[in-house]
């Protein structure tokens, strides 16, 4: 494979991966809405005018779910949108750009279109190297939030399926 075919398919893949990290948080969302629903559940069915010890773990049990998940939720608006700021992918030039720029190439070679090609892709190459880079840089702390993410929300599962435990121990006991 030539150096250009290589460097393209490379930028193509790096903004490829930025669209596959934006579809990837459906999935932590939706158990996100799960657990939030869970603990919706055991929140309303305690009996807030007689707690029991039991009633306190759960309590904790509640908080400590809630505390995890809001860190969850924090890394995934960092994955997805970096906040409200947003994330500055870097793009190749307009195609009416690089036209214009190959005229004034073909202007200063003279027309030698041998030496206009060469440069015009080492142009293109550079373009796209410098692309690259920024944008596997956003990509790997895109994922690496996500990751965090995806941390907590298991955390945050395994918690609320202990809730879930103690909960029903409670209404055995």
């Amino acid at each position: 494979m030539d150096r250009f075919n290589h460097y393209r398919n490379s930028y193509e893949n790096e903004l490829k991966k930025k669209d596959d990290l934006d579809k990837s948080i459906n999935i932590p969302i939706l158990i996100v809405t799960l657990i939030f629903g869970a603990v919706s559940y055991f929140t309303k069915s305690l009996n807030y005018d007689c707690l029991k010890p039991i009633d306190y773990v759960i309590l904790g049990l509640i908080g400590l779910t809630f505390i995890i998940l809001c860190v969850g939720i924090f890394r995934i608006i960092i994955s997805y949108n970096n906040g409200i700021k947003g994330y500055e992918y870097e793009i190749t030039g307009s195609a009416k750009d690089y036209k214009k720029y190959r005229e004034e190439l073909s202007e200063f070679y003279d027309e030698k279109e041998k030496k206009v090609e060469s440069e015009f892709e080492e142009s293109l190459i550079t373009n796209f190297i410098e692309c690259i880079d920024s944008n596997t840089d956003l990509n790997i702390f895109r994922t690496f939030q996500l990751f965090l993410a995806k941390k907590n929300i298991i955390i945050s599962l395994i918690i609320t399926f202990i809730t879930f435990i103690v909960f029903l121990l409670k209404q055995i006991i």
